[in-house]
C-alpha cells in the first residue's frame, strides 16, 4: 500500500514538472509569432521590412534627392533652368497628408509645381514603398 501511494505521489510530481516545463518552453518562443490557426504559426512581418525600405531608399536617392534633399527638407532648387519649391517631408502638413495623395503626386506628378511624373519609371509597388520610406525616415511613422 505504501508503495502504491508513493508511486502515485511521484507520478503526480513528475506530471506537474513535465506540464510546467512544456508551458515554459512554449512561452519563451512567442516573440514575433502570429498563430494563423490551431496548428500553424508564422513569423510576423513588420509594416515595412528592411529590404523594402532599402530598395525605396535607393529609389529616393536616385529620383528624389535632387529636389527633396537627403534629409527630406526640400526647399527651393533650380533644375533645368526652372526654380521649384520642393515639399518638406518633415513638416506636420506633410505628415498629415494621406498616403494616397503622396502616391498620386509621385505617380502622376504636379506639373504646375515642377514635380515630374514617375509612372513610366516606377511600378505602383515601388511608389508605395517610397511612401513607406518617407513616412519611416522623415516622419518617424
Amino acid at each position: 500500500m505504501k508503495f502504491l501511494k508513493l508511486s502515485l505521489v511521484l507520478s503526480a510530481i513528475a506530471l506537474f514538472i513535465f506540464a510546467c516545463s512544456e508551458n515554459k518552453t512554449a512561452n519563451t518562443n512567442t516573440t514575433n509569432i502570429v498563430v494563423t490557426n490551431a496548428n500553424t504559426a508564422t513569423n510576423a512581418q513588420p509594416t515595412a521590412p528592411a529590404d523594402v525600405l532599402a530598395d525605396a531608399r535607393k529609389i529616393y536617392t536616385d529620383k528624389c534627392v535632387k529636389c527633396h534633399k537627403e534629409d527630406g527638407t526640400g526647399g527651393k532648387v533650380t533644375i533645368e533652368d526652372k526654380t521649384i519649391n520642393a515639399d518638406n517631408f518633415t513638416t506636420d502638413k506633410m505628415a498629415k497628408m494621406a498616403d494616397e495623395k503622396y502616391f498620386d503626386y509621385i505617380k502622376n506628378g504636379v506639373p504646375d509645381e515642377g514635380m515630374p511624373a514617375f509612372k513610366n519609371q516606377l511600378t505602383d509597388e515601388q511608389i508605395k514603398n517610397v511612401v513607406k520610406f518617407i513616412r519611416a525616415e522623415f516622419q518617424k511613422k
